[in-house]
């Protein structure tokens, strides 16, 4: 069957949904042809405005998830050939994903962008096919395909995660876009991010499949919001978990994460927002890994005791010094998350180091 755009297709579509679109049967055949120009406006636009346009109606939005996503879905398994109509299928699906506009009165209504999600995921092998457009070589291809499913995890978080972990290599996949071009990457990031906030085998996946050293790839090239971002997603990651902050020690190490700790003595921009933010994440980590795994796990207490010893062979006190001797220009959240992780290091310092906390003890 030809499952490109035709006006055939739209016909056979478009019979009774006016009922099903407006709440009433008896209406049906009025707006049919209501229905099917927004059909054929989503789906013969040439111009991707053309497509815009046409979703923002909440009529269009809602009609076309209950007979839309058949012909996009096939479009997507048959047409791999044809890139602008792959293109063009993505976008539309997006559109119908995003919450469209509302007006007075709209605000209490059944949100189009809900209901067609969870039409979405009654597709059967949706989310399969979706994962496996992020290997097309097509840019807009695998950017359409990550908005897609961001849009799943923001309407129907639930339902997205299990249907990621039901997929042999859904989240490599994910992962491996974290080594893409910017744009893409900065997508996979804030996704894996939300993935892996309390999915436990989610993050086991992420952690296994590389994802500390393409994180630290990217942020020793990248600076501002994405090393944020990717802290975010370390700490996701490492938070009262013993095996990941073992890995974590083991591949990586501590420099690269001490190393965001370091300040240029007296320079004017060491507390600019978004380096204060950053800041305020890295140390985090620090104090993450200085409160080791959580209490039920075995080891725990074995790798509480070697990261606090490693970080204290990486001179971290002295960075966190550095901070406190600086902080008549630095926020009060991060004055106090330097006491706080500084104490829990010096719990277990040697003696040596007393000295070193006369110092913090007279800046403070």
């Amino acid at each position: 069957m030809d499952f490109k755009f035709s006006q055939l297709n739209l016909n056979a579509v478009a019979q009774g949904v006016g009922g099903f679109v407006f709440g009433n049967e008896n209406s049906a055949s009025n707006e049919d042809s209501y229905v099917e120009r927004y059909l054929d406006r989503i789906s013969n636009g040439v111009l991707p405005e053309d497509r815009r346009s046409a979703m923002k109606s909440r009529a269009a939005q809602m009609s076309f998830g209950a007979i839309g996503f058949p012909v996009l879905l096939n479009v997507l398994k048959e047409e791999h050939d044809d890139v602008e109509l792959i293109r063009g299928a993505l976008e539309t699906i997006v559109s119908a994903l995003t919450p469209a506009e509302t007006t007075h009165g709209q605000k209490d209504e059944v949100q189009p962008a809900i209901v067609n999600s969870d039409l979405l995921f009654r597709e059967s092998e949706s989310i399969s096919l979706f994962l496996s457009m992020l290997s097309e070589d097509d840019f807009y291809v695998r950017y359409y395909t990550l908005q897609i499913i961001t849009a799943l995890l923001t309407n129907s978080p639930n339902r997205l995660l299990e249907a990621i972990l039901s997929i042999p290599r859904g989240i490599t996949r994910l992962t491996d876009m974290l080594m893409d071009r910017e744009v893409i990457r900065n997508e996979a990031l804030l996704l894996l991010t939300y993935l892996t906030r309390e999915a436990e085998e989610i993050q086991k996946i992420v952690v296994f499949e590389g994802a500390f050293e393409k994180m630290f790839s990217i942020i020793k090239e990248e600076g501002g919001v994405v090393v944020q971002d990717c802290l975010e997603l370390l700490n996701n990651l490492i938070r009262n978990n013993t095996s990941s902050q073992m890995l974590l020690k083991e591949t990586i190490g501590f420099d690269p994460l001490v190393s965001i700790l370091k300040l240029r003595w007296g320079s004017a921009d060491n507390f600019t927002q978004q380096k204060t933010i950053n800041l305020l994440s890295a140390l985090e980590t620090v104090r993450l890994l200085l409160m080791g795994g959580s209490a039920n796990e075995p080891g725990k207490d074995a790798n509480q005791l070697s990261n606090q010893t490693s970080l204290a062979q990486k001179k971290i006190l002295d960075h966190l010094l550095l901070l406190g001797v600086e902080s008549q220009w630095a926020p009060v959240a991060l004055r106090c998350l330097v006491r706080y992780v500084t104490k829990s290091l010096l719990l277990l310092y040697k003696v040596d180091s007393y000295g070193k906390l006369a110092r913090f003890i007279v800046v403070f």
